[in-house]
């Protein structure tokens, strides 16, 4: 799923999209979803079922999902489901898409024009960002997923280092210490830089990035109450992104004994 680092409230990234087979898909789903009341003689209920059937109910929303995912990231969190209705929240989310859709040029226009900034897809982020932080940014966690996102990291570097035995700024700290590698205290140097003051410059400043980002995205996420920690879709993306550079200067370092 791509999300876009900066956007209009409510506007769709359709950069790449097939947007007539995204409307077909969108729509086919929502006709053929139909909820049909499943009460019979002398038996009431508020059960349903969909009206093409729940095998071929099941084909069609297995091609809504990733749709939703790509262009509607928060879909599940605002679009709540009903045990008597199994597709409901899909359904509900693909009506609020194609209404998206049907308005993006008309919002577009009232809002002064489409943004064509450069984008930044939360895909696109270091592997072990997006992949700690996609379950909890679905269900509209944001800063549940930038917490996942800074543990992914601190266990990339844990692993690198082969230490348990401290973690996250304080083991930046020592990984990127200017000091000589010591028994169990290895040190991470960028040596493919050829230039001695720019790699000099690489280590400090990752040093100072990296124990920066633990201390001021990690430890408010994970210490303060939930309420304190609100994050918009902007703030928390640029937290991600901060610790997918780190993740990328972790693994572009090399290894010291």
């Amino acid at each position: 799923m791509g999300v876009s680092s900066v956007r209009h409230d409510r506007l769709v990234d359709l950069n790449g999209v097939d947007v007539d087979w995204v409307r077909s898909k969108l729509t086919e789903f929502v006709a053929e979803t139909k909820p049909v009341n499943q009460s019979r003689k002398n038996v009431i209920t508020y059960r349903t079922a969909p009206a093409c059937g729940r095998p071929a109910a099941i084909e069609l929303v297995e091609a809504v999902r990733p749709i939703l995912r790509r262009l509607y990231p928060e879909w599940q969190s605002e679009n709540t489901g009903d045990p008597h209705d199994e597709f409901l929240s899909e359904r509900d989310a693909s009506r609020r898409l194609l209404a998206r859709l049907d308005n993006q040029d008309e919002v577009n226009a009232r809002l002064g024009g489409a943004d064509t900034s450069p984008r930044i897809a939360a895909s696109s982020l270091h592997h072990l960002i997006w992949s700690a932080a996609e379950t909890q940014w679905t269900l509209g966690q944001r800063h549940e997923a930038v917490l996942a996102a800074a543990k992914a990291v601190n266990s990339q570097l844990q692993a690198k280092v082969s230490r348990r035995d401290v973690s996250e700024a304080d083991l930046v700290k020592q990984a990127f210490s200017e000091k000589a590698p010591e028994p169990g205290k290895p040190r991470l140097r960028f040596n493919s830089i050829e230039d001695e003051k720019t790699r000099e410059s690489m280590r400090g400043g990752t040093l100072e990035f990296g124990s920066g980002c633990f201390r001021a995205i990690r430890n408010p996420v994970g210490h303060l109450p939930n309420i304190e920690i609100e994050m918009t879709e902007q703030e928390a993306l640029e937290r991600l992104a901060a610790l997918s550079l780190l993740a990328r200067f972790i693994d572009d370092a090399d290894l010291q004994i």
